[in-house]
C-alpha cells in the first residue's frame, strides 16, 4: 500500500487545518483544536527591533498547536512546535499559469508527539520493531537521514525477532575455527537465502547506510520510498499467515453459504 505522501509536509500554511493520521487510533484524523497555533516573539528577537541594522528577515517567532483525533472515542491529543519561515509564493493566475507574488510566512514544523504514523503497522509487528520504527516516525519532523536511518534499525530488529544469528562459525583447518561477527547484509542472506524479501531488506540496508552517513545523499522521495518497501516487507513477514487463512477461507466457500 503506497503513502499518501501529500499528507506529509514540515512546512504547512498558517490556516492548516493539519490532519495527520492518529497515532493511538486506527481510523482518526488529527485536527487543529480550538485554541488554534499559538505564535510567539521572544524578547531578543523583539529587542532587536530597535537595532539599526534590523531587517523584517532578522524576526525570530516559535509556534505551538494542540491536535486532537476527530475520532470522539479515541480523542488522541498531539503537540507540534516549531517556528516561522517565510517562503516564496506561486500565484496562480486562474489561467493554468504561475508566477512568483509574494513572500508569506509559513509554519516550520520541527517536532510532533506523540508523533503520527507514517504508516499503519499490523498488530502482529513485534514491540521492538514497533519501537524502533515509533523513533523514526519522531524523527521524520527533525532529520531525513536520522529517520532513513532508524528504519536500518528496524530491519536489525525485525531479524532478532526472526532469530537470525549475528556470529557463524568460520573453520581454519581440521582442528582451528573462530566466531565471526556477521554484518546485516550476512544476517539478510541468512534470513531470506535468495528469497523475495531479500531484495527489499537489502535496500533498506543499503539507504539506511547512506543515512548514518547525513549530508544530502537522502532526501525525502527516498524516505518514503524505504518506508513503502519496509511496510510491504513486515506485511509479507507478519501478515502472510492471516492471509493466507483469510485465502483458505474463502476457497472452502460453497454455494449457498
Amino acid at each position: 500500500m503506497n503513502i499518501n505522501r501529500d499528507t506529509w509536509h514540515r512546512l504547512v500554511p498558517k490556516n492548516a487545518t493539519f490532519g495527520l493520521p492518529c497515532p493511538a487510533c486506527a481510523n482518526g484524523k488529527l485536527k487543529l483544536d480550538t485554541t488554534g497555533v499559538n505564535i510567539v516573539e521572544p524578547k531578543h528577537s523583539i529587542d532587536y527591533r530597535d537595532d539599526q541594522s534590523w531587517e523584517p528577515d532578522n524576526v525570530v517567532e516559535r509556534w505551538s498547536a494542540r491536535l486532537v483525533c476527530d475520532e470522539a472515542p479515541c480523542g488522541e491529543i498531539v503537540h507540534l512546535i516549531g517556528d516561522i519561515e517565510t517562503v516564496e509564493v506561486d500565484i496562480d493566475d486562474g489561467d493554468g499559469q504561475t508566477y512568483w507574488g509574494a513572500r508569506e510566512d509559513v509554519l516550520r514544523v520541527r517536532a510532533a508527539f506523540p508523533a503520527p504514523p507514517l504508516f499503519r503497522m499490523s498488530k502482529n509487528v513485534p514491540s521492538r520493531v514497533r519501537r524502533e520504527l515509533d523513533l523514526a516516525f519522531r524523527l521524520y519532523w527533525a532529520d531525513t537521514s536520522a529517520c532513513v536511518a532508524r528504519l536500518r534499525t528496524a530491519v536489525e530488529a525485525l531479524l532478532d525477532h526472526q532469530k537470525v544469528p549475528t556470529e557463524r562459525l568460520i573453520k581454519n583447518g581440521p582442528n582451528k575455527s573462530k566466531m565471526k561477527r556477521m554484518d546485516l547484509y550476512e544476517r539478510i542472506k541468512a534470513f531470506t537465502a535468495g528469497a523475495a524479501h531479500e531484495g527489499q531488506l537489502d535496500g533498506l540496508r543499503n539507504i539506511g547506510n547512506l543515512g548514518t552517513h547525513g549530508g544530502e545523499d537522502v532526501n525525502d522521495e527516498d524516505l518514503f520510498d524505504a518506508l513503502e518497501v519496509l511496510q510491504f516487507a513486515l506485511t509479507g513477514i507478519y501478515d502472510t499467515k492471516s492471509i493466507n487463512a483469510k485465502a483458505a477461507k474463502l476457497q472452502s466457500k460453497k454455494a449457498g453459504d
